[in-house]
């Protein structure tokens, strides 16, 4: 009986390590399959130091791509140039998996430098007074849902696929959020248009969107962006106005395919009234590169607390909404 109790015992031990090679089987081709898309990740959200506002890079456009001005100009006679470098970023992928779907959990934790310059803008010459660079940490997250589809050129008569993903979320402090984006398409006029897409603060963190029904945009055409924040303060006033928070609308691929929108709560261009917490900018959706039909990119909404551009000493509050998207040409 002793040496019967001894088998079963081994072969239970036996199941169990092929039951664990399994899991880390699957877990490394699902890695590989994350590796691969194309949509995920967070480049595109460096900026590689500081840049203005307003800006493209390697980007294809057509003709003036901006609706509205590329630099902010304040009252004490400067312009700034802000932005970050990301020096090392930590995932971290956790996997559910139940039979034929699979739920991976990532986490980003990153750590760089801010950057903010100003300018007198009589002679372009740099202002050391109220330049500086501070260092920064963020982190970030997002859910990816895999599926097995079937696949009769695989041995397996099936392969993994991602089926859905979760916007990316995260920011640095808890003194700024994001409550909601609006994304309009312009008809006729600026004055007519039509809501695209609307995402909600109560269902960001497990919003599912289909991978093959990302937002899509049609290049070189203009859209009306709307993000609604929430400062806790205490709010750092820089003008008259009283706008405690900045908003920007940062887009691409990789650090050398990258751009950024500024969106105001100044009452101005698009913008209908002063300091009501909606921040809003005109962009014009860019090319998908030259040879190429549609391809995808990602977006970064951020709101910045301007404490953390405007105080060298201060924290670093920002809050960041990361949704994936397509462009394609008419």
């Amino acid at each position: 009986m002793k040496n019967i109790f001894y088998i079963k015992a081994m072969i239970l031990i036996f199941i169990s390590g092929c039951a664990d090679i399994n899991q880390l089987d699957l877990e490394i081709k699902l890695m590989d399959i994350l590796d691969s898309d194309d949509i995920l990740g967070v480049e595109g959200f460096d900026t590689d130091g500081d840049q203005e506002l307003d800006f493209d890079l390697g980007l294809e456009t057509e003709g003036l791509s901006r609706i509205l001005s590329d630099t902010l100009n304040f009252d004490e006679g400067y312009r700034l140039r802000f932005g970050r470098r990301i020096v090392d970023k930590i995932r971290e992928v956790e996997f559910e998996i139940d039979g034929d779907t699979a739920i991976g959990s990532i986490t980003y934790n990153i750590n760089g430098i801010l950057y903010v310059k100003a300018f007198d803008t009589t002679d372009n010459i740099q202002i050391d007074s109220i330049s500086f660079s501070k260092d920064f940490s963020t982190s970030f997250s997002r859910k990816v849902r895999f599926v097995q589809v079937n696949n009769q050129n695989n041995p397996d008569g099936y392969e993994w696929r991602i089926n859905a993903i979760t916007p990316l979320i995260g920011g640095s402090g808890d003194k700024v959020k994001i409550m909601n984006i609006s994304i309009y398409e312009i008809t006729d006029s600026i004055e007519n248009r039509t809501l695209l897409y609307h995402y909600d603060n109560e269902e960001i963190s497990d919003l599912f969107i289909d991978r093959e029904t990302l937002p899509i945009f049609t290049a070189f055409r203009p859209y009306i962006v709307e993000v609604i924040t929430n400062n806790l303060g205490p709010e750092l006033n820089n003008d008259a106005i009283g706008v405690g928070e900045w908003v920007f609308k940062n887009y691409g691929r990789t650090t050398s395919l990258r751009g950024r929108r500024y969106l105001n709560d100044r009452g101005i261009n698009l913008d209908l009234i002063i300091n009501d917490n909606i921040h809003t900018g005109g962009w014009r959706a860019h090319g998908p590169g030259f040879g190429l039909r549609n391809r995808g990119f990602r977006s970064f909404f951020e709101t910045i607390d301007l404490a953390t551009i405007f105080v060298e000493d201060g924290g670093y509050n920002t809050s960041v909404w990361s949704i994936p998207y397509k462009v394609q040409r008419p």
